[in-house]
């Protein structure tokens, strides 16, 4: 039986006086994701529409099958230490904190709850960032193959 899942990462997003390897060394981290304006979202398909805005992104890391908190936790503890450094990324373009979770319809399991704590209004009051949750309900049998470029379905 298919267990719910949650995808939890930080993103930022619009930058064109920048590239993808500046934010990697600012931040000292490999990101998970990066999309460029322009290319194709999926090369394989010829009809395929183009990227609107570069991103860069980085995820919890950790197993999609653990909790929020756990997601969260993991998340705070790769950006805290940069808070210096991602201030002046955050107040020039934007960045979220993104998280997709797939609930499976009668599959034994709660859906998953999203507490916010004191550690992340703390970071995010600081950093000026927004948060964004994709919820998709999900059929246990024959499940739809994710394919988009939300957070919540990296692809």
């Amino acid at each position: 039986m298919k267990k719910n899942e949650i995808n939890l990462g930080f993103g930022i997003y619009g930058f064109e006086d920048i590239d993808h390897s500046y934010i990697t060394n600012l931040l000292g981290l490999q990101p998970d994701y990066v999309r460029t304006k322009g290319e194709k979202k999926n090369p394989r398909n010829s009809d395929s529409p183009l990227i609107e805005v570069n991103k860069w992104m980085i995820t919890s890391g950790i197993d999609p099958h653990l909790d929020f908190d756990q997601h969260l936790n993991a998340l705070l503890d790769i950006l805290e230490p940069r808070i210096d450094v991602l201030r002046p990324i955050c107040e020039r373009y934007d960045c979220e904190i993104s998280c997709g979770m797939f609930v499976y319809f009668d599959n034994g399991e709660s859906t998953p709850w999203v507490h916010l704590d004191d550690r992340y209004n703390k970071m995010t009051a600081q950093l000026k960032i927004e948060f964004d949750l994709d919820l998709y309900v999900m059929p246990i049998s024959n499940p739809p193959r994710r394919t988009g470029t939300a957070p919540g379905h990296f692809p």
